[in-house]
């Protein structure tokens, strides 16, 4: 009895006063800020987007909290990508910056960055264009939810 309050009370929270594409919009932007593969910030990154944008600043934390296990998971496969993808610049692998870091890690910063600038930009060639789909899927699933449809005139 209790849980089934409790989920409606965070539905309710979720999907107050927002219509099925701004909470398609609020979603797929959680998601595609919360896979950067970058460990820090995705948190005000949603703040700022959902004040700028006027979007549900709970379902924006929620979606990007949740996919953070999917951010961890990614996180080496996008900085091995892009070092095969962008190969100029100084050598950099997942283990150099390990080493690296550990030895000396402020003397080491630039390549730290220049790998995590790599890693960034194949982040955004793989997940604007999936985070695209994620809001057209999610607009057509909205579109049918009858309570998304009723306050979707507000």
């Amino acid at each position: 009895m209790v849980r089934r309050k409790f989920r409606k009370l965070v539905k309710d929270i979720l999907v107050q006063g927002i219509s099925p594409r701004k909470l398609a919009l609020t979603l797929s932007l959680g998601v595609f800020v919360g896979t950067v593969p970058v460990l820090w910030g995705s948190t005000v990154v949603c703040a700022a987007l959902a004040f700028k944008f006027r979007l549900n600043h709970p379902a924006i934390q929620a979606a990007n909290y949740l996919v953070y296990p999917i951010q961890i998971a990614l996180v080496v496969p996008f900085y091995h990508l892009g070092a095969k993808i962008f190969p100029w610049g100084p050598p950099v692998s997942v283990d150099i910056i390990l080493h690296e870091f550990r030895k000396d890690w402020l003397g080491n910063l630039a390549l730290i960055l220049f790998a995590t600038l790599k890693a960034i930009a194949v982040w955004l060639l793989v997940a604007a264009p999936l985070c695209v789909v994620l809001y057209f899927l999610l607009v057509s699933i909205f579109s049918r939810m009858p309570r998304l449809k009723d306050s979707g005139s507000r």
